[in-house]
C-alpha cells in the first residue's frame, strides 16, 4: 500500500493543497542524482515524482513548492530497519 498524505500551504490568507505519495524508487535515484548538484532541482524532482493532485501553484511558485517538500519527510515516519541475529 502506498503511503499518502495531504499538505496544506498558507501563505498570507491564501490556502493551498495537494496529495502526495511515498516516491517509487526511479524517483528516490534520480532525486538523489540531482541533490548532489542542485537540492532545488531534486525538490522540483521529488514534488513531481510524488504529486497526486492539488493546487497546481504548489507545483510553479518557488516558495510554495519548498514548503511542500519541506513535510514530505513525514512520509518516511514510521519506516524502521533492524538486523535481528539468528
Amino acid at each position: 500500500m502506498k503511503k499518502e498524505i495531504e499538505i496544506v500551504v498558507r501563505d498570507g490568507e491564501n490556502e493551498y493543497s495537494c496529495r502526495v505519495c511515498r516516491p517509487d524508487i526511479a524517483t528516490l535515484s534520480r532525486v538523489n542524482k540531482l541533490g548532489k548538484t542542485d537540492e532545488v532541482l531534486a525538490a522540483v524532482e521529488l514534488l513531481k515524482g510524488c504529486w497526486l493532485g492539488g493546487d497546481e501553484c504548489l507545483k510553479t511558485d518557488p516558495y510554495l513548492l519548498m514548503a511542500v517538500v519541506s513535510k514530505m519527510g513525514v512520509l518516511q515516519e514510521g519506516v524502521v530497519a533492524e538486523i535481528k541475529n539468528s
